[in-house]
């Protein structure tokens, strides 16, 4: 008489499967969050820009607004970031232009390389995270 029940053999041909599956399922969502955190920062890039146009259009300059200095984390005055894995920060600011930087500062986002826009519109992104922008591919997001 066979008494029910799964063999080893069934087993690990289960275990297998999980194990492939596993393997492939894991490094795809680790990609999937590290572009929906990137994209969360490029969003925070365009609405700190948009906010800081908004201001100039007032004051007639792009200096000053954070916090009573040109360069700096973002304040409140010029935009709230949402992102948690990138530190949003104006790098330059005068009277004619500025920089605003998104620097990963935790996982998944370190590696990834920083975001910046300034204020004609250009995006950068450092994709080899190398620290500049200047090889190929890396004037747009």
């Amino acid at each position: 008489m066979r008494t029910r029940g799964f063999t080893l053999i069934e087993l690990l041909v289960a275990l297998a499967i999980m194990a492939i599956i596993s393997a492939v399922a894991v490094p795809i969502y680790r990609e999937y969050s590290v572009r929906t955190q990137r994209t969360n920062a490029e969003k925070d890039l365009m609405l700190c820009a948009q906010s800081l146009e908004r201001l100039a259009s007032t004051t007639f300059t792009y200096g000053g607004h954070v916090g009573g200095a040109d360069t700096g984390a973002v304040t409140a005055n010029i935009c709230v970031p949402t992102t948690t894995v990138y530190s949003i920060a104006v790098t330059a600011a005068d009277a004619n232009t500025f920089t605003i930087r998104a620097t990963p500062t935790a996982a998944p986002a370190t590696g990834n390389g920083m975001l910046e826009i300034d204020a004609t519109g250009a995006q950068r992104w450092d994709r080899t995270d190398n620290g500049d922008f200047k090889d190929t591919d890396e004037t747009r997001w």
